[in-house]
């Protein structure tokens, strides 16, 4: 069975929910990933965006932001994340890769999405915030 691995990234503007293409070798080479995630194009040859949600006012940013850090899944999370994360099947399992242990928690607990916040995701989430 493979893995596919989805990056959540939370940015002021909105949610991204990128793709990390052939992830299980990805996460093999997390020195490859440090090497590119300064490099746009190379960067692009492993991650592409796959769904942005932006947030509708500055309140709304600031409490969906604020529900983040807490480690609470905030409403527009929960319907950002059920909408667009691809289902797990038989032949691949997807993986939510998060930048804090805490939300992938809760995440994990409320919607039951397998989730990591190790090894080559947080390579990601700094390349796509590059």
């Amino acid at each position: 069975m493979s893995t596919q691995l989805v990056v959540l990234f939370e940015h002021a503007s909105g949610y991204g929910l990128f793709r990390v293409k052939d992830a299980e070798d990805v996460s093999k080479f997390v020195p490859h990933v440090q090497s590119i995630q300064t490099d746009p194009i190379k960067f692009q040859s492993i991650v592409e965006l796959i769904a942005f949600s932006p947030f509708k006012s500055g309140t709304n940013a600031l409490d969906n932001i604020n529900s983040i850090s807490e480690g609470i899944v905030h409403e527009d999370l929960h319907l950002f994340l059920e909408t667009n994360v691809p289902k797990s099947s038989k032949k691949a399992k997807v993986v939510l890769g998060v930048a804090d242990s805490r939300i992938g928690a809760s995440i994990q607990e409320v919607l039951g999405y397998s989730c990591q916040h190790t090894e080559v995701v947080p390579e990601v989430i700094r390349g796509i915030r590059y």
